[in-house]
């Protein structure tokens, strides 16, 4: 990996562009008052970051908080000058260093990843780029992730969109998430097939016999009801009317995802 020397200067605000390579986009005016006034009673921080672009400087990290000194009317502001390659390392640049900050919006990362993974090709090389891992490329890619092979048997209906991208998010190899997702289509019944996943994402390095075999003994699994309120339920069939999917399927799913984002499993 080539180190660049940083530089650090005050630089004129309005020799300042907001690069298209700037990860943050939503949300960008939340807060920008309070920002504003900490940076008046306190002083700035934390300096944003720019690369040189033709006698100009293009804006990569800290937007909100050029936009809080523009609303203070300032003409200058601190700033870290670094060296970028291209356009994929000026992405990669704005995605490490704001993540690293405070956690972007989930559309901002999806946004990040697929634009990336138009210019490398495979989420290995997105991760890579990145620093995080395959997987985690892959959550946000969502559909985006889902290999051909699998994509064909969604345009053939035989597998939902939602369970498709469930299958690529939950298992790591894709040689492995094709067997599953091709073996998936054969369960008729929702709940026999999205068990057949969960066994399939629990026991990678089996074969599909075993995971097959596995998923069957699993069938005695207690089953848990949920009340839900009328706003999340409408919520639940709306969602299941755009994702193509079975509302148990995405109710399992929101149960899974929170009990792994609180590190219950």
């Amino acid at each position: 990996m080539t180190t660049h020397k940083l530089e650090f200067d005050y630089l004129p605000l309005d020799k300042i562009s907001v690069s298209i390579t700037n990860v943050r986009r939503t949300k960008l005016e939340e807060g920008i008052d309070e920002l504003a006034d900490s940076i008046a009673k306190n002083g700035l921080q934390q300096p944003i970051v720019v690369f040189r672009d033709n006698g100009s400087f293009q804006l990569i990290v800290g937007q909100r908080r050029y936009l809080a000194f523009k609303k203070l009317k300032e003409t200058e502001i601190p700033a870290i000058i670094t060296q970028v390659e291209n356009d994929t390392d000026a992405l990669a640049k704005s995605f490490t260093e704001n993540i690293q900050r405070l956690d972007l919006e989930y559309e901002d990362k999806m946004r990040v990843a697929s634009l990336l993974l138009k210019k490398l090709g495979n989420t290995k090389e997105v991760a890579s780029q990145l620093g995080v891992s395959d997987q985690t490329v892959r959550n946000y890619l969502g559909y985006q992730a889902v290999p051909e092979q699998i994509r064909d048997l969604v345009q053939s209906h035989e597998l939902s969109v939602s369970t498709a991208t469930r299958i690529v998010r939950d298992i790591d190899d894709t040689e492995l998430a094709i067997k599953v997702a091709v073996k998936a289509k054969d369960y008729l019944r929702a709940k026999d097939r999205s068990l057949f996943i969960d066994v399939a994402s629990e026991n990678q390095t089996r074969s599909i016999a075993a995971i097959e075999s596995l998923a069957k003994e699993a069938k005695g699994m207690k089953t848990i009801t949920i009340h839900l309120t009328a706003k999340v339920y409408n919520a639940i069939i709306s969602a299941s009317k755009v994702y193509d999917s079975k509302k148990e399927d995405l109710v399992k799913e929101a149960v899974e995802d929170w009990l792994k984002n609180n590190r219950f499993i």
